[in-house]
């Protein structure tokens, strides 16, 4: 027996009987006293009586387990993908969830990749430590009889650079969480609540531009919306996040750290001290410039796939739930976003 794809499907298979059964007596009823408006009111409501069963009918045999779309979706998606509770409903869904916010490396193409979330991290958490380690040496000041030294100004620029790195990272770790918070509630409300309540809505009258619209926006959401990560994923597949330079200066760094604290631990501080520090830091300075322009490239590609990449999938989705709702007898409008 086939298994019901949504709840409310024999509520919205009901209603459609009910209606056709009201609109066909609407219909004779009409025809008995020649009412002609009676007439075309029952004509009218069993149309769309007969197009709500078309869709429901359609609905059930393309969202089924087995049926149309998810032979269409799994066949998009890289087979090895895990899916389990509410994800397990939509293969698109669970690889979209897991190319953001996993951190085990997923498959495109046949090659394993890292994730979002764990090329983010693998930036933002050493990056960290080096702009801990660079402003705790850029705040030591030596204070001496008639002046003091501190080496603020020679790490001014590192630590402004790594920290505009760290911001850019902390608020792509957000915005990854809130995609997948999203994938979530797509996954656990689309066929469980949300088409229900499209297709009982678009059973009446009054409400039938609203039930078509609700349509259209859920299958666009569950359809079109994961679809559209999978091909981000196909599209960034061939370009990596390298982190093992950071973690060669996060070391540096460190050394470089204790290199310091241990020749201020002295009473007295000699000018050729100070000099080997100095030259230190600048060696450090000078390496870190020189190596940044690779990080900022990756903080860049980061920023690509976290924030403009599902800016084009939302737009996606957008005109595909637009282009649905009319197709369905609605109109969707998203203001200064119906240009596209």
């Amino acid at each position: 027996m086939m298994a019901v794809p949504f709840q409310g499907y024999e509520i919205a298979v009901g209603l459609v009987s009910i209606m056709i059964a009201v609109s066909g007596i609407l219909l004779g009823i009409g025809i008995a006293v020649g009412d002609r408006k009676l007439k075309e009111i029952g004509r009218d409501e069993l149309y769309q009586s007969i197009a709500n069963g078309i869709i429901v009918g359609a609905l059930f045999t393309a969202l089924v387990p087995g049926g149309m779309v998810a032979n269409l979706i799994n066949s998009l998606v890289p087979s090895d993908v895990q899916c389990s509770g509410v994800m397990a409903a939509n293969y698109a869904i669970c690889f979209a969830s897991n190319f953001l916010t996993g951190l085990s490396p997923i498959t495109v193409n046949g090659h394993a990749y890292p994730t979002l979330m764990d090329s983010t991290l693998g930036l933002l958490v050493p990056a960290a430590s080096i702009y801990g380690v660079v402003s705790f040496i850029a705040s030591i000041k030596i204070t001496a009889v008639f002046a003091s030294f501190g080496f603020g100004t020679l790490l001014q620029p590192v630590v402004s650079i790594l920290g505009y790195m760290i911001e850019a990272l902390s608020l792509t770790v957000a915005s990854l969480e809130i995609q997948g918070i999203l994938l979530y509630f797509v996954a656990a409300t689309s066929l469980t609540i949300l088409l229900p309540i499209g297709l009982v809505l678009r059973s009446f009258y009054f409400t039938r531009r609203l039930g078509g619209a609700i349509i259209a926006v859920t299958i666009a959401l569950f359809v079109v919306f994961p679809l559209t990560y999978v091909m981000d994923a196909q599209l960034v597949s061939t370009y990596s996040v390298g982190t093992s330079g950071i973690g060669a200066i996060s070391s540096t760094a460190n050394s470089l750290k204790s290199n310091v604290t241990g020749s201020l631990l002295g009473n007295n501080v000699s000018t050729s001290v100070l000099a080997d520090i100095t030259t230190g830091l600048s060696s450090f300075v000078s390496t870190v410039e020189d190596d940044i322009n690779v990080f900022m490239n990756g903080v860049a590609m980061i920023i690509v796939e976290a924030f403009f990449l599902p800016l084009f999938s939302l737009m996606l989705t957008m005109v595909s739930a637009r282009e649905l709702a009319r197709i369905l007898g609605s109109e969707l409008s998203f203001g200064k976003f119906d240009m596209f």
